[in-house]
């Protein structure tokens, strides 16, 4: 019997994992075996596992300073990417944003798909793929020749929408139901898209709940190395804030919150689609999808220290929750599919 063919996808950070967790499945479900590939940063290898993964970790992730820095690191990952892929022979090859993945097809001929919702970086990379899909909300002001795909909703939609909450969660991380609970995702000061103003937004949100001494506030750094940073820089490691680096349910953590705040990306609008009061600290150029979110009510932008100051926080009413079916999820798995039968 001839084996399945295989479809590559690399995560090369950790809200990578939640994406891909239901295509990966439904790749399977039309005959197909997802190749996965990892880059070791963060909480990315444990939530592949948390979710069943079977992959390969190639290369690792250290945050640098320079655009320089990290072109090398691209460069460097992209070479044993090209020696795993020259292995196995994929038939198409998909990312979420994992330039490494792009240039290392590119090398092998393998046809690739990129997506990304964040619109301000630089993406000549992608030139190299044979498809490019941002969400529509991106393409509303489409310049002639732009032709790239626009996807409906949010990528948040391909996970989110099917999501049911765990309260092992809560028994994890010690954490009292009946008590105020908030999530806070500090930004990453590492990155190519970070403002000095979102450090400036961060320490005034923490400072303002340092003062709800009954509540429970859980920190959840991006890295080991960030976990001591906010410790010894922000004292997050002494009550009322709860400070983690392991990788925890995330998605059932931000169900089970109160208020969600982030420093930018994923959790916030993972936040915002669970119906969770979200606040973004993310004081770079703002994406439009989060100025979406917000136009529709879903997402507060706090960009004033005094916006903080003047933030009250509530226990929100528990509803009943009602998974829905993802038209994003579809059409994306439809992309792919049509990228793996056409080439």
């Amino acid at each position: 019997m001839n084996p399945a063919p295989s479809i590559w996808i690399d995560l090369d950070n950790a809200p990578h994992a939640h994406f891909f967790a239901p295509l990966i499945s439904d790749l399977r479900d039309h005959g197909y075996h997802p190749l996965i590939s990892i880059r070791a940063f963060g909480q990315t290898e444990g939530l592949a596992r948390s979710y069943g993964m079977d992959f390969t970790v190639i290369g690792t992730h250290v945050p640098q300073s320079s655009r320089a820095g990290r072109v090398c690191e691209t460069l460097a990952r992209a070479a044993r990417l090209v020696e795993f892929g020259a292995a196995h022979r994929p038939i198409a090859a998909v990312s979420h944003g994992s330039r490494s993945l792009t240039l290392a097809a590119a090398a092998l001929s393998i046809p690739s798909m990129a997506l990304y919702d964040y619109e301000h970086v630089s993406a000549s990379v992608f030139r190299f793929c044979r498809r490019v899909l941002v969400p529509e909300i991106v393409l509303r002001n489409r310049a002639p020749g732009d032709d790239r795909v626009g996807y409906p909703g949010f990528k948040e939609d391909v996970y989110v929408s099917g999501f049911r909450p765990d309260p092992a969660v809560l028994q994890k991380l010690g954490l009292d139901p009946d008590r105020l609970i908030v999530s806070v995702r500090p930004p990453a000061t590492w990155a190519h898209y970070h403002s000095d103003d979102s450090t400036t937004l961060f320490r005034a949100l923490v400072e303002h709940l340092r003062a709800f001494s009954d509540a429970q506030i859980v920190v959840l750094a991006r890295t080991q190395e960030q976990a001591a940073e906010l410790a010894r820089d922000f004292v997050l490691d002494t009550p009322p804030f709860l400070l983690t680096s392991e990788a925890v349910d995330g998605l059932g953590l931000l169900s089970h919150s109160d208020a969600t705040f982030s420093g930018g990306g994923t959790m916030v609008r993972e936040a915002a689609l669970l119906g969770v009061d979200a606040y973004s600290t993310f004081a770079g150029r703002p994406g439009a999808v989060d100025l979406e979110l917000e136009r529709l009510g879903k997402l507060t932008m706090l960009r004033s220290v005094d916006e903080i100051a003047n933030l009250r926080l509530r226990k929100r009413p528990r509803t009943a929750d009602h998974p829905r079916a993802s038209v994003t999820r579809t059409f994306i798995l439809q992309q792919i599919l049509e990228l793996a039968a056409k080439g």
